[in-house]
């Protein structure tokens, strides 16, 4: 997929000044400079996006301005309900709410959603989030009967819109692997949804907290990846309290990296961390032998 940098109008100029208001503005807060410089990045990429599919059909609701196409009419009232629906859950959950609409894209096919912008991701994927924007695949190119019901409780508007806000709150200062765990742990906790499978058994061979930090989206079993990551984020919320969890959140937006964060709300070493949490998946998460065909 493209970076923010390529997608932003009037490209490396407009990257400069940028870069140079975000000196500007980091000079007089103790805070990395580039957690101020991503915002506007991220602004730039919206307005862009925003630009290049003004023509396509429209809905808003209080928190969301959908576009899609044409054959996609009969889809968009559900969509919005679904979108209205996570929205509090998440807000609450990650105490924080974007001060602007979000926009969502809904593409009437995989190929089109895989076009878009030059999305290069999972194929199987239902939606994705990027550069402050929601795009999601139509509900009727993945369910045979589409419902509300079934959308709220198995689509990625709740799971996407996660990730939106965490891309807000914390400015980009968070690592693959927290923000994948959060949005599956945000998912479970409002719809009980866990993605567990053959692949991501939590009892043989797993990954190391620093493959999971230095590589996440390349490592060869991403289904193990992302259960890791879910993993993580459900240890410190259920052992040891959503307010840490909060704490945990607060220090990224303060510009301390994921470990940090961790070491500072919990009380322990990051390799302490990894330890335990690995213990407790292995004792208190679903298996996949253990679920019934």
């Amino acid at each position: 997929m493209r970076n923010l940098v390529e997608m932003i109008p009037g490209g490396v100029p407009v990257v400069v000044g940028l870069m140079l208001a975000s000196l500007l503005l980091s000079s007089m807060v103790p805070i990395r400079p580039q957690m101020w410089l991503y915002p506007l990045v991220r602004q730039a990429v919206v307005m862009k996006i925003d630009y290049q599919t003004k023509n396509m059909l429209a809905q808003e609701t209080p928190h969301f301005i959908i576009r899609y196409t044409p054959s996609d009419a009969d889809m968009v009232a559900m969509v919005a309900e679904a979108a209205e629906a996570a929205y509090e859950p998440v807000t609450s959950a990650l105490h924080y709410a974007p001060g602007k609409k979000t926009l969502i894209l809904m593409h009437p096919d995989r190929q089109a959603m895989k076009q878009a912008y030059g999305w290069s991701g999972d194929a199987s994927a239902m939606g994705f989030y990027w550069g402050g924007v929601i795009q999601i695949l139509s509900p009727k190119a993945w369910m045979k009967n589409p419902s509300l019901n079934e959308f709220i409780a198995t689509g990625p508007l709740a799971h996407e819109y996660t990730h939106l806000v965490l891309d807000h709150m914390a400015r980009g200062n968070y690592s693959r692997w927290f923000t994948e765990g959060l949005a599956q742990y945000v998912e479970y906790r409002v719809n009980g949804y866990e993605w567990v499978t053959a692949d991501n058994r939590l009892t043989g061979k797993l990954y190391t907290m620093d493959e999971l930090d230095g590589d996440f989206d390349n490592l060869d079993n991403q289904a193990l990846a992302y259960r890791q990551s879910l993993a993580a984020v459900r240890y410190i919320a259920e052992v040891h309290g959503e307010a840490k969890l909060t704490q945990v959140l607060t220090y990224l937006t303060k510009g301390e990296k994921i470990n940090k964060a961790i070491e500072k709300s919990l009380g322990m070493d990051y390799g302490s961390y990894e330890t335990m949490v690995n213990l407790w998946a292995q004792g208190n998460m679903k298996q996949y032998s253990k679920i019934a065909k």
